[in-house]
C-alpha cells in the first residue's frame, strides 16, 4: 500500500472528525483510543455502532469496544478505576531485541538496553507495575546477549529551557556498517574538513567539524538479502524485457530492438566536427517516452533549457554546427520501491557520471547532489 500508515492516519482522522466533536480521541496508524465522560453503557454502544455505520459507508471495516474500564493501548494497559497504567504486550507474542554480537555499530548496541529500561519506566505509573511486568523484557534482553538489569527510572519533567535552538545546516555522510571493516571510516571521514579545508580557506564556514557529521547506517540481514535476490531472479525477471521494439520502420530506431525498456540509464553521444559530447540520463518509463521528450525540446525553443543536452545541441544549432545523435542503453535497474526506500536508477546514474570523461561530459555536477523525483509517484497527493 502506498504510504500505508499516513494513509491510515489520515483516514481515521477524517472518519472520526465525523462522530466525535472533541479532544478525547487519539489515533496512532490503525488503534484508536477515546474518552467517554458521562456517557451511560448504551450511549457508549451507541457510538460504536455510529463508528461502524461511518466506516462501513466508506466500504471499510473496524473492531471497537465499548464500555471499558481497563484498555490495551499500543504497548500500555490504562486502567482507568485505579488510575494506573503498565506495559502492555500481547499474550502470545515473543519480545526480540538486536543481539550484542549483531552486525550494528556499537554505539546502537550499547544503548539498546538502557533505551528499553526507559521506555518500560516511561509507561509504569510505579515501581510495582514496572516489577509485575519486567520479567519477559529482562528476559528478552538476556536471549540477545545482553547483561543489563532492568530498574524502574520515574522520568524526571524537563523545566523549560531558556536555550535557545539555533538550525544549522548539516551534511550527513551515512557510510553502511560492518563490523567485518577494520578502518576507521569515522575517524578519517572527520579528519578532510580539518585537511582541505582549513581556518584560513574561504570555505571552511561551510566545511568544518561542526557542519560536516557522520552517522553509520546498518547493513541488510541475512533475509533481507535472500529476499532481495528473489525478488530480482524470479519475480523481476519476467519484467525485463532486453528486447523490446514498437517502431515501424526499425531501421530508425533510436536503440535499436531495444526502445521499449524501462528502468534504464543511457548515454547519448553528440558528434559534430569537433570533439564529441556525452550526457548520461534515466528513464523509468519506456525510453522511446524519454527520446520523444528529448527530441521535443530540440525542436521547441521555450523547451531548449530542460536538460543539459537540449542547451547543447541548441547552442549547436544557433552556430549552424551539423550533429549527429547516437544512444546507448548503459544500465537497467530498478527505479524507487516505497518498500526499500531506495532508487537504484538514480544510483547508477550519479555513478555513470561520476565515473565518466569530464571534458566531454555535458551533465551539470549539481546533478550530484539532485533528490530522487521517482519517489513522487508513491505521494498521497499524487495518487487518483
Amino acid at each position: 500500500m502506498y504510504d500505508g500508515a499516513e494513509t491510515c492516519e489520515l483516514v481515521g482522522t477524517y472518519i472520526l472528525k465525523h462522530i466525535f466533536n472533541n479532544n478525547e480521541v487519539r489515533l496512532y496508524r490503525d488503534d484508536g483510543l477515546a474518552i467517554l465522560k458521562n456517557k451511560t453503557p448504551s450511549e457508549a454502544n451507541r457510538i460504536a455502532k455510529d463508528l461502524n455505520a461511518e466506516f462501513h459507508k466508506l466500504g471499510l471495516r473496524v473492531t471497537t469496544d465499548a464500555h471499558m474500564k481497563t484498555a490495551n493501548f499500543l504497548d500500555v494497559t490504562l486502567d482507568l478505576p485505579t488510575g494506573s497504567y503498565r506495559p502492555y504486550a500481547k499474550a502470545n507474542n515473543t519480545t526480540h531485541y538486536v543481539h550484542n554480537r549483531s552486525n550494528h555499530p556499537t554505539t546502537i548496541i550499547k544503548t539498546i538496553p538502557a533505551s528499553i529500561n526507559s521506555r518500560l519506566s516511561k509507561i509504569s505509573s510505579d515501581e510495582q507495575q514496572f516489577t509485575s511486568t519486567k520479567d519477559d523484557y529482562q528476559e528478552a534482553l538476556k536471549r540477545a546477549g545482553h547483561t543489563y538489569k532492568l530498574q524502574y527510572n520515574p522520568q524526571q519533567d524537563q523545566p523549560p529551557g531558556s536555550k535557545r535552538n539555533r538550525s544549522r545546516n548539516v551534511i550527513w555522510f551515512n557510510p553502511p556498517f560492518s563490523k567485518h571493516v577494520e578502518t576507521n571510516v569515522r575517524r578519517k571521514f572527520l579528519s578532510l574538513p580539518n585537511k582541505h579545508f582549513p581556518t584560513n580557506s574561504p570555505f571552511h564556514k561551510l566545511f568544518n567539524r561542526n557542519n560536516v557529521k557522520i552517522s553509520y547506517s546498518c547493513m541488510d540481514n541475512m533475509a533481507k538479502i535472500l529476499n532481495a535476490h528473489y525478488k530480482s531472479t524470479l519475480l523481476k525477471s519476467d519484467e525485463r524485457v532486453t528486447n523490446s521494439c514498437n517502431c515501424r520502420d526499425p531501421t530508425k530506431c533510436p536503440i535499436p530492438g531495444k526502445c521499449q525498456i524501462k528502468n534504464i540509464v543511457y548515454k547519448a553521444t553528440v558528434t559534430t566536427n569537433q570533439e564529441p559530447k556525452t550526457y548520461i540520463g534515466i528513464s523509468d518509463t519506456e525510453f522511446k517516452k524519454r527520446w520523444y521528450n528529448h527530441k521535443s525540446s530540440f525542436k521547441h525553443e521555450h523547451k531548449k533549457k530542460d536538460t543539459e543536452l537540449s542547451k547543447y545541441i541548441w547552442q549547436l544549432k544557433d552556430s549552424n554546427t551539423a550533429y549527429n545523435i547516437t544512444w546507448k542503453i548503459l544500465k537497467q535497474a530498478n527505479s524507487y520501491s516505497n518498500i526499500t526506500k531506495r532508487c537504484q536508477l538514480c544510483t547508477w546514474e550519479k555513478y555513470f557520471i561520476i565515473t565518466a570523461n569530464k571534458p566531454t561530459l555535458l551533465n551539470s555536477r549539481s546533478e550530484l547532489i539532485s533528490k530522487c523525483r521517482h519517489s513522487n509517484k508513491f505521494l498521497l497527493v499524487n495518487q487518483k
